[in-house]
């Protein structure tokens, strides 16, 4: 029997050596604790490869859509469509209510906003994960 990896209390899987850019913008290494072929698109968070990754899927949806995701869970909490607004300020006024709506910036959340319209040097880096606590 194999003992589990720390990848897998923690959620966080580590690259094991200098990743390889594919064509598709992605880039891909192994997990240095599980071992794993594990996928990146911005270098940052690691998902393994070939599975269903909805933070991804979320980024890069048709349309335009702001999406309300829990960094801490890696899953979508709301997707709001917002192809529809006229202009800038209207985007700003909805982003504003979201935010309000599901307390996004208070102490303690793990919730962050992303803009599915946004360019990529725009949208929010993801935040380091932290341990569970003990």
């Amino acid at each position: 029997m194999k003992a589990l990896a720390q990848c897998w209390f923690t959620r966080a899987h580590v690259p094991d050596s200098r990743p390889y850019k594919e064509d598709d913008g992605s880039h891909t290494s192994r997990c240095r604790h599980c071992e794993r072929e594990i996928i990146s698109w911005d270098r940052s968070r690691w998902f393994i490869a070939g599975g269903f990754n909805v933070t991804h899927l979320a980024e890069t949806v048709g349309g335009r859509f702001l999406f309300v995701v829990d960094t801490a869970d890696e899953m979508v909490v709301a997707r709001y469509p917002a192809g529809h607004l006229a202009n800038d300020e209207a985007l700003a006024a909805l982003m504003e209510d979201i935010r309000v709506r599901h307390g996004i910036g208070e102490p303690g959340s793990t919730l962050e906003l992303h803009d599915s319209g946004a360019a990529p040097a725009a949208r929010p880096k993801p935040r380091a994960r932290r341990a569970p606590d003990d």
